[in-house]
């Protein structure tokens, strides 16, 4: 019975598992301190601290990767400071930011060991989920009837909404999108109405933040689900699948005009540039010719180092590089690029030994495609260094692995069970 002892006396976590749950319940909060930290980030950090005390157990294996991306990190903020006799104070925030790519797995994989705190994390983020895409629709209304002044595409709540952050917005919406269809719609048990419903009002969400990184992964997971239809092809099944699809399809038409016609012309004038602004691809596009320039740029600054190692968060010349490859050139080169790469393959090799049955090979593809979908988000973006971004998104891709972790050790338990009655 060693396994199951090791599970039931493993510590619980209780202060640290509710910081965690308000530290996601606070994401759709976008109130600023100090320029760098918000809402989020402050109980996130209250997180690691409570969790740290509690002198948690680190793999060697993760603590050698750990350690070596950010000695990576260290030495190019140390060459660069030593070529160029200067340190840009507020690229030490990013430190914190790429630490959470790391310690987000780690605290929910030791923090949510049981099927209830499970249960409570995934309505936690399916509840965040339905706040954020209500919003599109309140600013969207507040706007136009002049009650809040701001950019036309949508903003985080309590932001700035002079200044957009569309692009953030839309990547959490189509990547919470996909893992509500793949995941979180079938562990919340919600009915073909209640999927429905949620399906539309995402759907004609995304088009409303006017962002095109949304709308292709939208069509890159449509692809995706053409070709796993084609692939199992069973006519029972398959039939069923068709009639969901075309409905789905024929109900996002029909709000859509629906919409419009109800709302009135002058909605049809504020939101037709969104519907053209994120299905029109134009080369010359400002955010499309910015990142291939930062691309060029962060290769650039890091050509004296032979690519190898980068500036560091406090040597490069940029704060941001508007894509997620290129930034992390510039922080970390080749050498942490490829540690994040074997990051990623460690967590899906680690998570493939833990499959042991059908619930978990399934579970297993969920994680595999969320994970994929993200990357692409992660190399058109650079979303994943924003906490806003990255807790809902790293804790959703946690949490399947937790679901995983928590049908290995149950079907562990009682495969020795059997074994001891027998």
């Amino acid at each position: 019975m060693t396994i199951g002892k090791q599970h039931f006396i493993s510590k619980s976590y209780p202060f640290t598992f509710f910081l965690f749950c308000m530290s996601l319940l606070s994401v759709p909060i976008n109130i600023e301190f100090l320029n760098i930290l918000r809402i989020p980030d402050i109980l996130f950090i209250l997180v690691v601290t409570t969790f740290a005390a509690s002198n948690p157990k680190i793999k060697t294996s993760q603590g050698l990767i750990y350690s070596a991306y950010f000695g990576i990190l260290l030495f190019s903020s140390l060459t660069s400071m030593v070529h160029n006799n200067s340190i840009r104070f507020s690229g030490v925030a990013f430190y914190y930011k790429y630490s959470l790519l790391f310690i987000i797995p780690l605290i929910v994989s030791e923090v949510v060991k049981n099927r209830r705190r499970l249960t409570r994390v995934v309505k936690i983020l399916y509840y965040v989920y339905i706040v954020l895409v209500i919003w599109v629709y309140v600013y969207n209304l507040l706007r136009i009837n002049s009650l809040i002044v701001g950019n036309p595409r949508v903003s985080f709540p309590f932001s700035y909404y002079n200044v957009s952050d569309a692009h953030l917005y839309s990547s959490y919406l189509v990547f919470t999108f996909v893992a509500y269809l793949e995941y979180l719609r079938k562990f919340l048990n919600h009915r073909v109405l209640h999927s429905t419903f949620i399906f539309v009002v995402s759907v004609y969400a995304l088009f409303l933040t006017g962002s095109k990184s949304g709308i292709l992964i939208l069509l890159i997971y449509s692809t995706i689900i053409t070709i796993r239809f084609a692939k199992s092809f069973r006519f029972a099944k398959s039939l069923g699948i068709i009639k969901m699809s075309n409905l789905l399809k024929i109900s996002v038409v029909l709000i859509f005009i629906g919409t419009i016609i109800t709302l009135g012309n002058d909605y049809h004038k504020e939101v037709l540039p969104f519907y053209e602004r994120a299905t029109t691809i134009n080369i010359d596009d400002a955010s499309i010719r910015s990142r291939y320039l930062y691309f060029f740029k962060a290769l650039e600054e890091i050509m004296p180092n032979l690519l190898l190692i980068g500036n560091g968060p406090t040597g490069s010349s940029q704060m941001w590089y508007d894509g997620g490859i290129s930034i992390l050139l510039a922080h970390g080169g080749l050498l942490g690029l490829f540690l994040i790469t074997i990051y990623i393959l460690f967590l899906i090799l680690k998570l493939r030994g833990m499959v042991n049955t059908v619930a978990s090979s399934d579970l297993y593809k969920v994680f595999t495609l969320l994970l994929f979908i993200y990357i692409l988000l992660s190399i058109i973006t650079e979303h994943y260094l924003i906490t806003r971004n990255l807790l809902p998104v790293a804790t959703l891709l946690s949490v399947i692995y937790a679901n995983i972790k928590l049908n290995y050790i149950e079907s562990s338990v009682n495969a020795i069970r059997v074994l001891h009655d027998k």
